[in-house]
């Protein structure tokens, strides 16, 4: 299927002007194609970053719920139930910031906020808590700052797809109807300047013959 061309007067000038065009938008094409090629390689990075990160949370997660297991089989599950309903709550929240990310796009930033002085304060009775509830406790947080730290990540990713996305849609359409539809002008500008020519120099064979027979009458 050929392409459609572009409405233009057939003349040297337009020609050039035309050539000049395809010339710019083969550049264009090969900026955003650099432009791709980096975000691929950091979508890639990102990725390896979270599933490190996500293997890790795991690993927490789980080693928490190990560690939780054993401080019931050691006081019991009701004893754990009342510790729980008297121990003091993690007061957190998730601070919301952007940052420049690759190509300078805005990435989020996700800051985990511990609320109040609660380092100096144990949140169990070190004398009713086995270590291992207190161990599981840590891990939880510890993981809380994971979760928030992949939510970084996550959103991260997706605004490098997007934007993976919309210099595919560009690049495609340089190459795939703006290259073409100029090709295709430049093609009939030539030819139509290719048919004058012709017509010129048919027009000046005529000329001189008939000035040579008019010469020699």
């Amino acid at each position: 299927m050929s392409a459609e061309r572009v409405e233009v007067h057939p003349t040297r000038l337009e020609l050039l002007r035309l050539r000049r065009r395809k010339t710019l938008a083969e550049g264009i094409a090969d900026i955003l194609q650099k432009d791709l090629e980096t975000l691929i390689a950091a979508l890639i990075e990102h990725r390896q970053r979270a599933h490190g990160l996500r293997t890790r949370l795991h690993e927490n997660l789980n080693n928490a719920y190990s560690l939780f297991i054993e401080a019931e089989m050691i006081i019991g599950t009701m004893k754990v139930r009342e510790i729980s309903l008297s121990a003091s709550p993690i007061d957190f929240s998730v601070e919301v910031s952007t940052e420049p990310g690759v190509l300078g796009i805005p990435f989020p930033s996700f800051h985990y906020m511990k609320e109040g002085n609660t380092v100096l304060k144990p949140r169990f009775n070190p004398i009713e808590t086995p270590i291992q509830l207190d161990e599981t406790a840590l891990k939880i947080e510890t993981a809380l700052n994971s979760i928030v730290k992949l939510a970084e990540l996550t959103a991260a990713i997706r605004e490098i797809i997007e934007m993976t996305s919309l210099k595919r849609r560009q690049i495609n359409r340089i190459r795939f109807k703006i290259i073409p539809q100029l090709d295709a002008t430049i093609r009939y500008v030539e030819l139509i300047l290719e048919e004058i020519e012709r017509q010129d120099a048919i027009r000046v064979r005529v000329l001189q013959r008939k000035r040579k027979e008019r010469a020699v009458k």
